[in-house]
């Protein structure tokens, strides 16, 4: 595993389009994080809140942050894409084989990406929260609701093993890149909206949408009635949805001609 990481490194260690997206994935949801923050506490705004609950007090700030961040998550699926897409464009992929990586290593190597952007995004979250909380709230320092950051962070996985799972079928980042947000941005909501008006609840279970039943919006969530499963049934979804991509993956890069 040592020389699968070491590999990758030299690999972006000076590609300068890595670094500028992963500074843009990093620096985009704290603005709109501070941003927000800012807006609910000035003028009528911060007396709605005053009414309705404080969201960047501890320990509300912990979904305020995970929700509006969860806008933003696509940043990270982005840089995913092109660092696996990159692979089949030049080459790169076969040439590991070639110097004598097994098929499954490209697959460990770029689930280590996974795991390292997810986790990035989570470290961002955690110290986004913390310190808006300190700066905006009027409450000391507390974890308490702290799983909301967790369930931002499932969310993130499922979103970059769909993103993965993308490019390896497509192998072209442009069109892996509009595939995947016409699914996340339209024809996951347009499913889930379908299933929840005909079917039910089971709407709530897909890929995407299961982050989003687990991180309601702040204030506004509170004004909706809806149906929903105990949150452990959407983590249970999320992880098999992870686990299914994953596979996938796996058996493509088995399979596949180099």
């Amino acid at each position: 595993m040592k020389n699968i990481i070491r590999t990758e490194w030299l690999k972006v260690r000076t590609y300068r389009t890595f670094w500028v997206m992963l500074i843009l994935a990093a620096i985009i949801p704290v603005i709109s994080n501070f941003f927000m923050a800012n807006l609910f506490s000035n003028g009528d705004l911060k007396k709605a809140t005053q009414l309705m609950g404080q969201p960047f007090s501890f320990p509300a700030v912990w979904l305020s942050v995970a929700s509006i961040s969860s806008y933003t998550s696509g940043l990270f699926a982005i840089l995913l894409i092109i660092l696996t897409t990159n692979e089949y464009t030049f080459r790169t992929n076969r040439q590991n084989i070639i110097d004598g990586w097994d098929r499954r290593d490209f697959v460990y190597a770029k689930l280590f990406w996974l795991v390292a952007l997810s986790l990035i995004a989570l470290a961002i979250t955690t110290l986004t929260g913390i310190i808006i909380g300190l700066s905006y709230g009027d409450t000391s320092l507390s974890f308490e609701d702290y799983r909301y950051v967790i369930y931002y962070f499932l969310q993130v996985v499922v979103a970059l093993s769909i993103a993965l799972l993308i490019a390896v079928l497509l192998k072209r980042a442009g069109i892996a890149i509009v595939i995947f947000f016409a699914y996340s941005m339209m024809l996951d909501n347009i499913l889930s909206a379908i299933l929840k008006r005909y079917v039910g609840q089971v709407g709530g279970l897909l890929p995407l949408q299961a982050g989003d039943q687990l991180l309601p919006v702040p204030l506004f969530g509170k004004l909706i009635s809806e149906e929903m499963y105990d949150a452990y049934v959407y983590v249970i979804a999320i992880l098999v949805y992870i686990s299914i991509a994953v596979y996938i993956v796996f058996r493509k890069m088995m399979k596949s001609d180099l």
